[in-house]
């Protein structure tokens, strides 16, 4: 914020994350709030809960969201870790005032009598409708109830956990962060960026599992996302057998990875 005045700009809003895409690192969210609200004008403070802000069923998990207070507003995207199908995302505000504001839009052929009897989710958003998203969520939550959710939150993070140590008993593999939810970051120790990615093609070429990469401060790894509701131990032991067997074809394959391989065991 310094740097953006140094350069004539004004802060207006920050954003907080609660596990990051690639990662789920999480920030420090009532430190920020404070850096926030020392600043002359009001900065926005919105927390980015995409993925973990949906741990927080759980009660070991709610410390994650210390601070949540000072924030204007919090969005969740249920599609991505609560059962619920695509798309779905919930918003909290604390004041919806600034929304109406900036968004409302009253053309005379959309007066009616009821316009100040109700929430018009239209002054909340550019379009002026929306779908029905609100059933689906509910049925998921009536199907599951707050135990049957916080079971899936769980057993995720379990999973995570398993495959972690799968990975770490063969010894080829690294991880690149331990996994605080339900994501495995992971690489080959050996090779660098051209065998993991050769390893990605393989695998995701196989139709037996499906990975995506990241790169965050110049390493390339590799991301095991588990949240499925019938994901089970079996699973994991199946796609760790799978990342396994892959590696070992390419290092059967090329000499300078069997090489690589050698030195690492040495």
């Amino acid at each position: 914020m310094a740097e953006d005045r140094a350069k004539g700009l004004v802060p207006f809003c920050l954003m907080p994350t609660l596990g990051t895409t690639s990662t789920t690192a999480i920030d420090p969210l009532r430190k920020l709030v404070a850096v926030a609200r020392e600043q002359p004008e009001h900065v926005w403070v919105h927390l980015d809960g995409a993925y973990g802000g949906a741990a927080a069923v759980c009660p070991e998990y709610q410390h994650w969201l210390d601070g949540v207070e000072g924030c204007d507003s919090v969005c969740i995207n249920t599609h991505k870790w609560l059962l619920v199908s695509f798309d779905a995302s919930l918003l909290w505000v604390k004041d919806r005032r600034p929304l109406i504001r900036s968004l409302a839009l009253d053309p005379e052929y959309l007066k009616n009598e009821f316009m100040q009897s109700a929430l018009n989710y239209k002054d909340w958003q550019v379009p002026l409708g929306r779908r029905f998203r609100a059933l689906k969520l509910w049925f998921t939550f009536r199907r599951f109830g707050a135990t049957g959710l916080r079971a899936h939150i769980r057993q995720s993070v379990a999973l995570a956990r398993q495959a972690e140590e799968l990975m770490e008993k063969d010894g080829r593999f690294k991880l690149f962060v331990r996994a605080r939810m339900g994501l495995v970051c992971f690489y080959v120790a050996f090779g660098g960026r051209e065998l993991n990615e050769a390893l990605l093609r393989r695998v995701n070429e196989s139709g037996k599992a499906f990975l995506i990469h990241s790169v965050v401060d110049g390493v390339h790894f590799l991301r095991l996302a588990i949240g499925g509701l019938e994901v089970d131990t079996w699973h994991i032991e199946n796609v760790v057998s799978v990342l396994s067997k892959a590696l070992t074809e390419l290092i059967d394959e090329n000499p300078k990875w069997q090489r690589a391989c050698s030195a690492l065991t040495l």
